[in-house]
């Protein structure tokens, strides 16, 4: 059997096409996100009231600190946040001052006040 041309391109750009769309279906499956491993974590943080300073230090912490210790604050490249027992003298020190090699020191950018609101969310994290 002898088939045109014509008929012979269109059978060609519609197997070529339908490949594409089974990639681009491939594709999208594995560059979706993948739920974080069952480690009784939460996926997220729950977002202290509004006004107040533990708020103040959620949103601090996602400009600033979220992107070492996670989104989630379980620890990414810097240590897990939830269940912190240093004191809070401690914690301030730590964030203005930093950890030589491990952390930056935050104070020529985070005031007192919004140092004392970080540590007050971090209050807020408790150990599951």
């Amino acid at each position: 059997m002898k088939l045109s041309l014509q008929l012979k391109g269109m059978i060609l750009g519609t197997v070529a096409g339908l490949t594409a769309i089974g990639i681009a279906f491939a594709a999208a499956e594995m560059f979706q996100p993948k739920p974080a491993a069952a480690s009784g974590a939460t996926e997220a943080l729950v977002i202290p009231p509004a006004g107040t300073p533990a708020s103040q230090g959620y949103k601090l912490f996602m400009l600033n600190c979220a992107h070492c210790h996670g989104t989630d604050a379980r620890g990414d490249e810097g240590p897990d946040l939830h269940g912190v027992t240093k004191s809070d003298q401690r914690i301030v020190a730590i964030i203005q001052n930093g950890i030589k090699g491990e952390m930056p020191k935050f104070s020529a950018k985070l005031n007192d006040t919004e140092t004392r609101a970080l540590v007050a969310f971090i209050r807020t994290l408790k150990e599951e």
